[in-house]
This record gives C-alpha cells, structure tokens and sequence, in this order.
C-alpha cells in the first residue's frame, strides 16, 4: 500500500492544518474547506495513477494556497453565497446557470494547456469538432457571449431583406436588448406585436425574405411567451418559404435528452435536423457550461461568420473554453447527464424526492425560537423563461412578531444569503430550485446552533 501511486498526494487532513486553509476553514466551515480539497485534488489522482513523473505543484504550501484560492472563487465566497430557495433555476434573477464541480476541477487542471498559444487552434478545433458530433451540424464556433452570438449572426450580411418577428422584437429574460442589438440591420418586422401566426408569416416571407430571425420563446420571461409557437414547428413550416432561417435556442441545450418532456423544449439537434441554417445557444443555460456564445450550421454560413472582421474581437476566453470542453464530455458521454449538470438535476428532480425533502426541512425549521408555524404544500412555479411551469413543494414559515427581524437578517448574511419568496407575513422556501447539498445550510440559517437537532437534513437526500 506504501507505494501506490495514489500516496504522492497529500491528505485533506495534511492539507487543512496548512495556515491558508486552516484559516479559510474558521471562515466558513471545516467541511466546506475539506469538500473542496477533495474535488480540487481529483485531477492530481488521475495524474498520480497515471504515473506521471511530476505533480503540478511546487510545495504543500503552495498547494494549500491554491486550493484556498480556488475555493474562495469557485463558491464565491468573497461575495455572498446565494442559497436559491426563489422557485426560478433560470430567469432575470438567474441568468446564467451554476457549474458543476466536476467541470470547475478539471478545467481548472488543464488551465495551463489552454493558454499555451500553440494550442489554442487545437483545442479549439477539437471543441467545435466534439459540437458537431454532438447535435449533427456540419460546422459551429464558439464567441465570449450569447449577446455575441446574436449580434454576429445578425450583423453578418447575406443580401436581400431580414425579417423578425414583431412580438419577439424586446429584451430576454437575461437582459440582451434585442432592438437595440439589432439596430443596425435593416429589420423588417412581420406579424403582431402580441401573437404569431405561422400561416401569415409564410405568406408574408414568400419569396421575399433571405432571412427569418426567430427567437424561441424562453427568451422571454412570463406567462405570455407561452403563445409563441414552438421553434421546432416555426422552422418546419417557415423552411418552405425560401428564407434562410437561424433561430436562437434561449435557455435549451444540445440536447433534451434526460428533461422532463412536458418542458416542450428544441434543442440544438433537433434544431438542426428540422431545417435551421444557423442555431445560436448559450453555454451557461441548460447546456451547463461556462458562459459563452455557441453557433452551429452550415459549412458555409459559419466560414462567412468566421471572415468577418470582428470574429476575431469575439472569441470565448481559454477557461470557458476548458470549461466547455469538460461539458461536452459529459453531455457526450451519455452517463448520468442530469445528475451531473447541476440545472439539469433539478429539473429532474422527482416530485417525491421534493416532498421527502419539504417534510425534512419543516420539520427542523418548527424548533426555531423565530418561528411561530411551519406548513408544506404543493405548487406549480414558472421555473425557466418562456412560461415553463413545473410542479414543486414549498416550505411556508410564518414567523413570530419577535423573531421576523432576526430570521430575515439572519437569511441575508454573509457569506450565505438565501433567495427566496415571501412577504411581511411569510416566507416561501421552493425546494424544486435547491440542491440537496443546500439543505442542511438552510437549517442552519433559520435554526439558531443551539436549538439545532440531531438528524439534519443532508445530501444523501439527493436524487
């Protein structure tokens, strides 16, 4: 055993009596601290099993430095950690979705190799290649942004007149001012300004549009946005037309493999295989990845998006190209997709699981001395944009006249600060938008150290 490979990394116990990581552990907690080492180190036993003849690292010192530092950005810790109890995974609260552990920590390993300039058009390339496998485009590229993305596509000129949907002419749900981007292209708006009809946009693009611009609907927040017809149905029947079409996914991924079906999402694949010229996505939404631009299409679209000048001012940086590499792995892989795409696992989250939980949690809330009543119930919520609602349980807490001031100070402060619902009267905890890992903080939060139980809630109440 004294020679296993495995023995060429220092312990988290080692680790955690060095000063950087001692003193991080009294911030926070030893278990965060010590959950930290463990994912950081990950990448190290591979390399360690791997028999590689050096680790990177240059002393335990050095190391523990590391790691504290790494923490401290990867969970935010110099900025309030947001707890999100609201019952919104994605929306104008919301905007970009969390990373994954796992893709943080080796992306993290691998910082090095992206930044080497000789292989930046390697892995790059790779990226865009592992893209194409993934949803059946011939070509794709990735840019810093999904505002980038947009203003690229749009911008690119191909002759001939754009045409864009007039209810779709507004802001998303993540802030992109979608006139405004778009001011300098000779838009021509068709339709209504509050419905779509596809019968009467084909009419409308016959033989005069060279592009549709179509926005799906989860660009937009509220219940409204519901009525926008599907992006698989608008590509479908609009492709007759003529008109090359390029639609802009919103918040869906590559695939929709894994989600509930009743979300009614197209994604990149789907996209493709129904006749898009050019699909733009975002990496931070359901996709999971860092955010980024992503296009994908045609051979020849996406070189005339590659020849434009200011391509080259809008590249993805080298970490979310690591990061977004790690992603795809995942999604390529086809194992456990949801369970390790953070926003994917809590939209998959079985109902049982949240009412198993929502029990759990009320149950210890009841003993806080702030706390006057504590009920469940079951909920339907707006989770993502464009008016997709999914069953859910809620914690409601009524507290006491006495305590109301101090559990409300108590729930927003540092480093931890909860995201949640409520008024002057309750407070509304949705449980279908936190992570297990999230419960037993949450305890903590409301229940004062003294009056906490035995039995909290923890993460093997996971999915």
């Amino acid at each position: 055993m004294s020679d296993s490979p495995v023995n060429r990394i220092p312990s988290i116990s080692q680790l955690m009596e060095l000063r950087p990581l001692k003193d991080l552990a009294h911030k926070v907690s030893s278990s965060t601290v010590a959950a930290g080492i463990k994912a950081y180190l990950q990448p190290y036993q591979k390399l360690a099993m791997e028999a590689a003849p050096t680790l990177p690292y240059a002393s335990l010192q050095s190391l523990a430095s590391e790691i504290s530092d790494w923490i401290l950005g990867q969970r935010g810790l110099s900025r309030p950690e947001v707890i999100n109890a609201s019952g919104q995974i994605l929306g104008t609260q919301f905007p970009v979705g969390p990373l994954a552990d796992e893709i943080v920590v080796q992306a993290h390993a691998r910082r090095h190799d992206y930044r080497l300039a000789s292989a930046q058009q390697n892995f790059r390339q790779a990226i865009e290649q592992l893209l194409c496998e993934i949803t059946g485009a011939q070509a794709a590229m990735v840019v810093k942004d999904r505002a980038s993305a947009i203003y690229l596509v749009a911008t690119t000129s191909t002759g001939g007149g754009v045409f864009v949907p007039r209810c779709q002419m507004s802001a998303t749900f993540d802030g992109i001012d979608l006139p405004k981007l778009l001011e300098a292209v000779d838009v021509q708006e068709i339709g209504s300004s509050n419905q779509v009809q596809l019968a009467e946009m084909a009419n409308d693009l016959q033989g005069n549009a060279q592009r549709l611009l179509w926005f799906d609907r989860t660009n937009f927040d509220g219940a409204g946005s519901a009525a926008i017809p599907s992006t698989r149905e608008a590509i479908e029947t609009l492709k007759s037309t003529g008109a090359a079409i390029w639609a802009d996914l919103g918040i869906a991924g590559l695939t929709a493999e894994g989600l509930e079906p009743s979300l009614a999402l197209c994604d990149a694949r789907q996209a493709i295989d129904s006749g898009a010229d050019l699909v733009t996505l975002g990496g931070g939404l359901l996709l999971g990845g860092p955010e980024c631009g992503i296009i994908i299409g045609s051979q020849e679209a996406i070189a005339k998006l590659r020849s434009v000048p200011v391509a080259a001012y809008l590249g993805a940086s080298a970490p979310a190209f690591a990061e977004l590499e790690v992603c795809l792995r995942i999604h390529q892989s086809g194992e456990r997709v949801d369970d390790r795409i953070p926003v994917l696992s809590l939209l998959s989250t079985p109902i049982e699981n949240l009412d198993l939980r929502a029990t759990r949690l009320a149950e210890q809330f009841v003993i806080s001395p702030w706390i006057e009543e504590v009920t469940t119930r079951e909920a339907e919520t707006f989770v993502l944009p464009g008016g997709v609602k999914l069953p859910t349980r809620q914690v409601v807490i009524k507290p006491t006249a006495e305590g109301k001031e101090a559990l409300f100070a108590h729930l927003h402060g540092f480093p931890m600060v909860v995201a949640a619902q409520g008024s002057d009267n309750e407070l509304l905890l949705d449980v279908r938008t936190l992570f297990p890992r999230d419960d037993a903080q949450l305890v903590g939060k409301i229940v004062p150290e003294n009056d906490s139980t035995e039995g909290s809630v923890g993460e093997n109440d996971g999915n």
